[in-house]
């Protein structure tokens, strides 16, 4: 009978055992990135917004875990935000600098050296940091608009970090440690609730991200999540990002390129979490994604970077284009060698290699069709690299909190553009610290991608506010993987000074005073010669801020000057050192219809370029004709 007792009783603690393995399985969901920790860094797996990175590459400069968890146990934090940890020390000042540390971005990084290296050390560190924080920073409801550390993107981060946390280190946590984590997110779900839920639906990545949390809690601790209300919200607000904070053609409304990254992550978290979990996710995620993987290997550097253009950091795309391949079983390159334009994001790309991957031309055309809030003001931008090797940089973008970045960075002049009469754009380059974002005409107007040459013209018509009652358009047309031509022309019944900007790495230039030439490193890499010589007026090298890296340094600016009233024309031809193309012997001429450019090659024969009025029908120039926009000839 005893034995009997016993088995019952055993039967019925196994029985309890399940009913409390299913109660614990019905409270936490399938956690979907475990296959990617042992793969990438974990701020490589999750890109971070610009504000946040531009912090962390001042503070930390690294995005290798081991090396973050050094750092803070050497003090980082305590050096920076006393010890105790002032959370607040910043908020008034520099609020960049104070967010970051109560987004707890470096939290992770313990989390993931603990799954990769088993040592629990790690889990001791993280739970001190996360009950040290939540002493610290206890949620009052109803008081979000008193202090940044529980609205916004603050409480979305930390909800992802600690998700992340909890997943990596939960078989080495205590049941009081969970329970804490369990406590706190349930209070994020609640702020997350109160903050975004509410708000109207907007294109703002700080929306989508704070959506993407929601959904982190509702699928990873439903019981944050009792009536359903953070999944739908969820759901609800990520669509309408997915539909509208995004253009059809893959790029992001808000015209960023270091942010794409980041953005790209928040709907493939989307993605992964919803098919994890059993939840439906919209027909269009996948498609969507396929796109933004296109986007970022289309617009990658050739150090498979994002360009540093508006507020936007280097960003590398290799673990986001791995990830997203993976996902969706395609083998999208880290770096497409085509060229590419995408019509709704208003961007393009020209690239060319040849034969030969040392004669590879990379150039960027950033119309800015969106100026203000992210965007900066450099209409008609022309971004150039040759041979791997940036050639025209633009000044980039600082740490936030500096207030160089409102009165330089975000500036006309910090771009490859043309001020007209000195006017720079009022509020994107004033010390206005957000600007009002502005719809512009600013577009391309013209593109062709062909075997021999690629072409582009965009314009910024004369009823922009910076652009004095002219028409300035800008035509880029590069030939094979050769040499590169860019014609700006200004239409306008008024007399202008026209200032052409063009920013360089902090390389050595050589001027010669005589053709006005400038060569671009010591090498020669790239000289840019003026085809229309006599047209300039003046011809200035000035050191300007650019960003690198957590610092701002100095590099050169070059700042063509030309005036006259009516129409005026300014050719510049940039030529690699080994070009096949001769220094003299070259023509320009001018005529109701258009203009033509002829070059003499050194094996004897000629290359005539052509660029058509966009009022005639016909150009015709050197004995070559064309109806079209533009059209380059050979004749050997």
């Amino acid at each position: 009978m005893y034995h009997k007792i016993k088995s019952i009783r055993l039967i019925l603690s196994l029985l309890a055992l399940l009913t409390v393995s299913k109660t614990l399985s019905a409270q936490n969901g399938n956690f979907p990135f475990y296959e990617y920790v042992k793969l990438f860094e974990f701020g490589d797996i999750m890109p971070k917004d610009q504000g946040g990175k531009f912090i962390q590459v001042e503070l930390l400069n690294t995005e290798q875990d081991a090396i973050i968890v050094q750092k803070i146990g050497d003090g980082l934090l305590y050096r920076k935000y006393g010890n105790p940890i002032n959370w607040i020390k910043y908020e008034k000042t520099e609020i960049e600098t104070s967010v970051w540390i109560n987004r707890l971005y470096f939290l992770p990084s313990f989390a993931r050296m603990y799954y990769i290296t088993g040592d629990k050390s790690f889990v001791n560190d993280m739970m001190e940091i996360i009950k040290t924080w939540f002493k610290d920073n206890p949620r009052i409801p109803g008081e979000e608009r008193r202090t940044f550390n529980w609205r916004d993107m603050q409480v979305a981060w930390r909800s992802i970090h600690l998700s992340w946390c909890y997943y990596l280190t939960k078989d080495a946590l205590s049941a009081d440690d969970k329970k804490l984590i369990e406590t706190i997110q349930k209070e994020h779900a609640s702020a997350l609730m109160s903050w975004f839920a509410k708000q109207e639906l907007n294109d703002f990545n700080h929306q989508s991200h704070g959506a993407l949390a929601m959904l982190y809690l509702s699928t990873l601790f439903k019981s944050s999540d009792p009536d359903g209300q953070l999944e739908s919200n969820a759901l609800r607000i990520l669509n309408h990002h997915l539909k509208h904070a995004h253009y059809p053609d893959g790029g992001n409304i808000e015209q960023m390129f270091g942010y794409f990254p980041f953005q790209t992550s928040i709907f493939r978290d989307m993605y992964l979490l919803c098919k994890a979990n059993g939840i439906k996710y919209p027909e269009n995620l996948i498609p969507m994604l396929g796109k933004m993987a296109d986007y970022m290997s289309h617009f990658a550097q050739p150090n498979e970077t994002m360009p540093p253009l508006n507020d936007s950091y280097e960003m590398t795309i290799i673990p986001s284009i791995v990830i997203l391949n993976k996902i969706l079983n395609t083998e999208t390159p880290t770096r497409y060698l085509n060229s590419a334009y995408y019509p709704d994001t208003q961007v393009a790309v020209m690239r060319s290699a040849g034969a030969n991957e040392s004669r590879s031309w990379y150039l960027l055309l950033n119309p800015a069709k969106r100026v203000g809030s992210h965007s900066h003001a450099g209409r008609l931008g022309l971004y150039l690299w040759y041979n791997g090797k940036p050639v025209l940089i633009e000044a980039g973008c600082c740490n936030y909190d500096k207030r160089i970045k409102n009165r330089w960075y975000r500036t006309s002049k910090a771009h490859n553009t043309v001020l007209i009469n000195g006017i720079q754009d009022a509020e994107s380059s004033s010390d206005i610290e957000y600007a009002r974002k502005r719809e512009t005409g600013n577009r391309i107007i013209e593109w062709e991608d062909n075997p021999t040459y690629k072409y582009s013209k965009m314009i910024s018509p004369a009823n922009d506010p910076v652009n004095s009652n002219t028409e300035w358009t800008r035509e880029v047309a590069l030939i094979g993987d050769e040499f590169a031509v860019v014609l700006d022309a200004f239409c306008t019944q008024d007399k202008n000074e026209y200032e052409i900007l063009f920013h360089t790495p902090p390389v050595e230039l050589t001027v010669n005073q005589k053709t006005k030439e400038i060569a671009i490193y010591n090498d020669s890499l790239i000289t840019i010669v003026p085809l229309s010589k006599h047209e300039i007026n003046d011809i200035s090298i000035t050191q300007e801020y650019f960003y690198l890296n957590g610092e701002d340094f100095k590099a050169p600016m070059i700042t063509y000057k030309t005036k006259g009233e009516g129409y005026k024309s300014n050719i510049l031809l940039f030529l690699p050192a080994k070009s096949n193309i001769c220094r003299d012997g070259w023509q320009t001429e001018e005529t109701k219809s258009g203009i033509g450019v002829k070059l003499k090659s050194k094996s004897g024969g000629e290359k005539v370029l052509l660029f058509k009025n966009s009022q005639a029908d016909e150009v015709n120039i050197f004995g070559f004709s064309t109806k079209k926009p533009f059209e380059y000839f050979e004749k050997k």
